[in-house]
């Protein structure tokens, strides 16, 4: 459950990573007075973002929907995201086949080939589809998370070979 809630804290911030870049820079309070403006309480101040735009999606909405295959059969449901150092979203991380999780197998989907349906509130989301069949994602490459090189023993000085799961 922590890792869920930490995933969808991370995929938060990243979404509102790109809107922070395409905001422009604040003014200076010197310039602010120079234009004889002040900002309104529904104005950006420093960079901050006060609502949710209709564009952006939420972590925790995200994480554990289930996706549809173009014949509206559930295809696996989203376990993870997977966010790049410059804040973009690359890959969902889809969890395919098996039941009850038992034999399912992680698949990672490019993030724009997901169609999100928002639902009537807008705050979640009605549906997720995407182009892949169910038998197409069995049989998509497994993905494999990265998993930094173990060293061995502390202060040995000694690292393991390529290749090798030490």
């Amino acid at each position: 459950m922590l890792k869920r809630t930490m995933t969808a804290a991370a995929l938060a911030v990243a979404l509102a990573t790109p809107t922070f870049a395409q905001q422009t820079a604040p003014m200076t309070p010197v310039q602010q007075g120079a234009q004889g403006s002040t900002m309104n309480a529904g104005s950006h101040q420093a960079g901050f973002l006060q609502k949710q735009q209709a564009n952006q999606w939420r972590g925790s909405k995200l994480i554990g929907a289930s996706v549809y295959g173009p014949d509206n059969t559930s295809i696996g449901e989203i376990n993870d995201v997977l966010i790049s150092d410059n804040g973009s979203i690359g890959a969902v991380v889809v969890g395919v086949g098996g039941l009850l999780g038992v034999g399912e197998k992680d698949v990672a989907l490019p993030f724009d080939a997901l169609n999100i349906k928002p639902n009537q509130s807008a705050s979640g989301i009605d549906k997720i589809t995407v182009s892949y069949t169910k038998d197409q994602l069995k049989n998509a490459p497994q993905f494999a998370y990265n998993k930094p090189p173990q060293t061995t023993g502390a202060g040995s000085g000694s690292r393991p070979m390529p290749g090798t799961n030490r």
